[in-house]
């Protein structure tokens, strides 16, 4: 069995999930994303009904978040519309979105998120691999530890439970 030409190592945390890749040509990379696995952002200038201006996204790989579900929300968290990433393209933070929106209902700054309905993981491994929802995710190593067990354990926020052992 020949090795993977990526490596991921994956800490899954109780807010954050920090996920470590050795790319095929041997450099070293990171992506920390929520462990909800959404990523959250604001409207900027630019936008319209078909299109989202974010700077933030203008780093992202090209074509990252086409087919993730996008909702925005007004000062009180309340879901204002949603709709779907159609594409998206590098260095200029815009998100085409499938579906135009309400023209005059999201201003400038207002709050959104992109969420799909796989893990934070996944998430991190799709965005360092530059690969879309629609992207098949070639073989690779993956190393995954969690410390939501030893923080529940130290917080004793977890379920009440019991050891037995003979």
């Amino acid at each position: 069995m020949s090795e993977s030409p990526w490596q991921f190592w994956i800490d899954v945390g109780g807010t954050f999930t920090d996920c470590f890749a050795r790319c095929p040509d041997g450099q070293l990379t990171c992506r920390k994303v929520l462990s909800s696995g959404i990523t959250r952002g604001r409207i900027g200038e630019g936008s319209n009904a078909t299109c989202i201006v974010d700077s933030r996204r203008a780093e992202d790989p090209p074509g990252v978040w086409a087919g993730y579900q996008i909702r925005f929300f007004d000062r009180q968290g309340k879901v204002l519309a949603e709709s779907t990433v159609a594409d998206s393209t590098s260095n200029s933070g815009r998100l085409p979105l499938d579906s135009p929106l309400p023209p005059d209902l999201l201003p400038a700054g207002c709050r959104y998120e992109l969420s799909s309905d796989e893990e934070a993981p996944l998430v991190a491994i799709r965005y360092l691999l530059g690969l879309g929802r629609q992207g098949v995710i070639p073989r690779v190593m993956v190393r995954l530890g969690t410390t939501r067990g030893t923080n529940a354990l130290l917080t004793r926020s977890g379920a009440r439970c019991a050891f037995v052992t003979t």
